[in-house]
């Protein structure tokens, strides 16, 4: 039995930030309970570490305690996912003013068995804890010195997951993942150069240097940890460990490592006000699957989607002449009246939302009341607030339960419990955190102001940076049609690794395509896009030749759907941009047309067409000299064939 206890994974989950970046907020409800999406923080804390493998939870808790434990008891009597198998305890203690007095008291009384999972209630993941922890314990036997794993997810420079907080710069042995190097940056910091310590490179044959990650707040700890922070009494956060750690190595005995999570998971902390709201943003978009916005209900399917990533409570009313123009979530028992308009914001339960209310980029809790011809622009309106008729408010944070009178305007406000509508603009902060109540304006001269970016952006997701560097210079695809082509690519894939039949992947495309409401010329061209960038063709040392056995296999399934004029037009599309975004198939577009015209997938006529479009279009494929070479085969052969006839 002792020995089947020890085998569980453990973690340690502290519920507080120990900084000011969500006041008023937080000052009379814990962080955990602070609303993402209309769930509480920790809902997502607890089911990510049941979905990740976790068997016990340690919440420890410096302040609000006991609501903490009232939210608890409430999840089990609603039967949440996680209190299936997954035991969970609340530890409090008022005395602890830092996380390194947090890590203290762990190790005076106790509290984790051996390696353990180390995270911040902000923290908002889908990834695989118990499979992570597990490589810790593999580089442990490797490195007896070795203390803690971080957790980084690699994203683009211009992630606003980076924009708007901490920039990490990590350098590390290529070969074991050893952090050598590592320092925080703040946000939109204008520092262009980097001083890497000679020793880094002389004592390692390869280094690696990463600028674009983002820190979730995880670590996956050896038993050394807790007693670490014991022993340094200036180790009093995670940064003054990981430094500690870098520049006494020897002397402790102790080194660090890194861990970056693969491209399909998703890891984010929500430190301030502008990571909050991308990180709202990512969960409508479904990046954090399996978390939504019906984590932590036993009853599931109570929202209605309505297109455009709106979504809204069944028992919720909306009048006829109301707009939801885009990423909205409507909470239950909410009433949205005549010609409001509300567009990438949150609506939380039991709201009633006048007429002619405008509501952009903002957060509403429960039981908020907007009267009529209110404008909400990027402002969080907590619990009980009122706020009369023909107000505009910009930027506004409002703690629970504040008036704000009839005809008020409001830029840049934090309106307290005491000050109600004092217009008390927040100082920066000053904490090791080193994030910032104010936002800096994006460009100079632009007005500052509180709250959140004035335009949300489109986090293209936890991609990794190449993805997401590559998107930025195009289009970006959509998100439902990105995720159905993601699921067309993994269905091929599967079945060309297994060798099962066409039938069922057909039957696999069609359910995906309905479940994201896919065009049909749409899914012409994404089945295309996908078989051409399967994982066999891009590690193939003879990539023609996989494309050959790839097309033979999947002929079924191309006579499926490329069988109209229209479809095949669909079909050469899709195979120019798999040209010219795929590293493999670059300067190979000739052959793989040649192998799906001797497949008789596209015909003479619809080549001969595309070829004109390209020329219309100047395509970079028009000069490429397999494609010109293909086409003068094609132009012979045809003439030929007329010289016989």
């Amino acid at each position: 039995m002792e020995n089947d206890k020890e085998n569980v994974v453990q973690a340690v989950v502290v519920m507080d930030l120990f900084n000011n970046n969500f006041l008023p907020i937080n000052s009379e409800k814990p962080m955990g309970l602070l609303q993402v999406a209309g769930i509480p923080l920790i809902d997502y804390t607890l089911e990510s570490l049941f979905l990740g493998g976790v068997g016990e939870a340690l919440l420890f808790c410096c302040q609000d305690g006991n609501k903490i434990k009232d939210h608890i008891k409430k999840c089990k009597e609603d039967k949440a996912l996680w209190s299936t198998t997954m035991e969970v305890q609340v530890v409090m203690s008022d005395t602890c003013q830092t996380m390194g007095d947090v890590m203290r008291e762990i190790d005076a009384a106790g509290l984790v068995r051996g390696h353990f999972v180390l995270l911040g209630v902000n923290s908002i993941t889908n990834m695989n804890f118990a499979m992570l922890l597990e490589k810790h314990k593999q580089t442990c036997k490797k490195d007896k010195g070795a203390a803690m794993t971080i957790v980084y997810k690699e994203v683009a420079w211009e992630h606003p997951l980076i924009y708007n907080d901490n920039s990490v710069l990590l350098a590390a042995d290529g070969n074991t993942h050893k952090i050598l190097m590592h320092e925080k940056h703040k946000p939109k910091s204008k520092k262009t150069t980097i001083s890497l310590p000679l020793e880094c490179v002389l004592n390692h044959s390869e280094v690696k240097l990463h600028h674009n990650l983002v820190d979730p707040g995880i670590a996956l700890c050896s038993p050394s940890v807790p007693p670490l922070f014991s022993d340094n009494f200036d180790f009093q956060n995670r940064n003054d460990f990981i430094y500690g750690i870098l520049i006494n190595e020897d002397i402790l005995a102790s080194s660090l490592y890194y861990a970056l999570l693969g491209e399909k998971q998703y890891a984010a902390a929500i430190t301030n006000w502008k990571t909050y709201q991308t990180v709202c943003w990512d969960i409508l978009h479904n990046w954090v699957y399996p978390l939504s916005i019906e984590t932590g209900s036993f009853y599931q399917n109570t929202y209605l989607s309505m297109g455009n990533h709106n979504f809204r409570k069944t028992d919720s009313t909306l009048s006829r002449s109301c707009s939801l123009l885009g990423d909205v979530l409507i909470g239950e028992k909410s009433h949205i009246s005549d010609m409001t308009k509300i567009s990438k914001s949150i609506v939380g339960n039991n709201c009633m939302i006048g007429k002619e209310v405008v509501i952009q980029g903002s957060h509403l809790m429960d039981n908020v009341i907007v009267k009529d011809n209110t404008r909400i622009i990027n402002s969080f309106i907590d619990e009980g607030c009122t706020i009369e008729d023909n107000c505009n408010l910009e930027g506004v944070i409002a703690s629970n339960k504040i008036c704000i009178k009839s005809g008020s305007i409001l830029k840049g406000n934090i309106l307290g419990d005491e000050q109600s509508e004092d217009d008390r603009k927040p100082s920066k902060s000053t904490l090791e955190s080193g994030t910032e109540w104010e936002n800096e304006s994006s460009r100079e001269g632009d007005d500052e102001f509180i709250g959140f970016e004035k335009d949300w952006s489109a986090s293209d997701s936890c991609y990794s940076s190449e993805s997401s560097v590559e998107s930025l210079s195009d289009s970006p695809i959509p998100e439902d049609t990105n995720i159905f082509l993601q699921e067309v690519i993994d269905s091929l894939a599967r079945g060309y690794d297994d060798k099962l039949k066409c039938d069922f992947l057909i039957l696999e495309i069609n359910s995906s395509r309905y479940a994201y409401n896919i065009q049909l010329h749409e899914v012409n061209f994404f089945v295309v896009r996908a078989l051409l960038s399967l994982p066999v063709l891009a590690e193939s040392k003879s990539v023609l030749s996989s494309v050959k056995d790839t097309i033979k296999f999947f002929r079924p399934v191309l006579a499926n759907y490329i069988k109209t004029k229209s479809s095949i037009m669909d079909c050469l599309k899709a195979v120019e941009e798999s040209c010219l975004k795929n590293e493999w198939l670059d300067g190979k577009a000739g052959q793989v047309i040649h192998l799906l015209y001797e497949a008789d997938v596209v015909d003479e006529d619809s080549l001969l067409e595309w070829f004109e479009d390209l020329k219309e279009n100047e395509s970079p494929l028009i000069n490429q000299t397999s494609v010109v070479k293909f086409f003068d085969w094609l132009q012979e052969a045809s003439e030929e064939s007329d010289d016989s006839d």
